[in-house]
């Protein structure tokens, strides 16, 4: 009884909820792009029986497409893309690409992902955006420089390029080095570490082995933590720590710790700062901050003694290594740190944190 009577009063309060609603069609196209987000599958379709596109946007342009990539809502994502969603939405691509789940590939892929004119993001923003073959082509940079050999089948499969050297974007905010511009797939996988893929490009993908030579053949043996091949190329170290400054950085972002120490004895900066998230020259963390954050500590142990700073601040927080292993919530990593981090940086972090709980 108790079940029948939450069932009505759940009936009413959709019906009153899709009376108030009314027919506009901006006020319902954000609901539904609410409800996607919730997950709500009964909404969603009744919606889109009073009008609502399956492309509908909220009102900062965001589809239920995308909202049912930001929260892992399958089902509803399929019933939009069956109802019409066009799977082509770079961002919910890229909201979903960081993780190892390729179901969402998939899922688009069998609804048309990589064709047609772009959909509702290209309607939008026009050449600003990626067309749907640079969207393709974007996931394929991101999954050879992250090791998803799975990911690069996938792709592979549904027409990737994987012979075609990646360009250079022009329209790039930030003016630095990227290690995949102008390179091919298997030579990006090869200097960025990233050995499963670059099995898979060899073996299945029909794709040449690349040469080993020069700097590249330096960083790659490096990264690899093969000092005999490494000492073959150690003429080259000056060309390749300036192509690659960081690379210690992402030495520790792929979890190359033994390739940290000799690329240290051929010149590279054990406190130089770059991104851990993609490879390229900009900035931002040291490689110290990255074993901190994910609570490597022998890993810290060894940049210690190479000669990390632990009183050093990344450049987007401010923080130092021992900042981030807090935030991070990784306890020993911090019980480490803190007698090596300088008074001054841990005196700031509890000023800080006193302003706050002030606040």
């Amino acid at each position: 009884m108790k079940a029948r009577i939450v069932a009505v009063v759940g009936l009413c309060a959709g019906t009153a909820w899709l009376a108030q609603a009314g027919t506009d069609p901006a006020r319902i196209g954000q609901d539904l792009v609410k409800a996607a987000g919730k997950g709500n599958l009964a909404e969603v379709r009744a919606l889109m029986e009073r009008g609502a596109t399956a492309n509908a946007q909220d009102k900062d342009g965001h589809t239920g497409l995308l909202r049912c990539a930001q929260e892992g809502k399958t089902e509803v994502a399929r019933a939009l893309l069956e109802a019409g969603a066009d799977p082509n939405d770079g961002q919910a691509l890229y909201n979903r690409q960081f993780g190892s789940d390729d179901s969402h590939l998939a899922l688009l892929f069998s609804h048309g992902l990589g064709q047609g004119d772009g959909g509702p993001w290209r309607a939008r923003l026009g050449e600003r955006t990626d067309s749907p073959a640079e969207l393709i082509r974007g996931q394929l940079r991101w999954a050879v420089t992250h090791d998803m050999r799975d990911r690069v089948r996938l792709l592979a499969e549904h027409g990737a390029d994987l012979r075609t050297p990646f360009e250079a974007d022009e329209d790039r905010l930030v003016r630095c080095v990227n290690a995949s511009d102008g390179r091919t797939p298997a030579e990006v996988a090869a200097i960025c570490g990233c050995w499963a893929v670059l099995d898979w490009l060899v073996e299945h993908g029909g794709v040449p082995q690349p040469a080993a030579e020069g700097a590249d053949g330096l960083i790659a043996a490096a990264l690899a933590g093969d000092r005999r091949t490494a000492e073959r190329f150690a003429g080259h170290a000056a060309a390749a720590r300036a192509q690659r400054p960081g690379l210690i950085v992402w030495a520790a972002s792929r979890r190359a710790w033994p390739a940290i120490p000799l690329l240290a004895e051929f010149g590279w900066d054990v406190n130089a700062r770059a991104r851990v998230d993609f490879p390229m020259e900009q900035e931002w963390e040291t490689a110290l901050h990255e074993a901190a954050g994910a609570g490597e500590i022998d890993a810290a142990r060894m940049l210690i003694e190479l000669g990390a700073d632990p009183g050093i601040c990344d450049a987007r927080f401010h923080a130092t290594p021992l900042g981030w292993a807090e935030h991070f919530g990784q306890q020993a990593m911090a019980d480490y740190l803190r007698p090596l981090t300088p008074a001054k940086q841990r005196n700031e972090k509890i000023a800080e944190a006193n302003d706050t709980e002030a606040r």
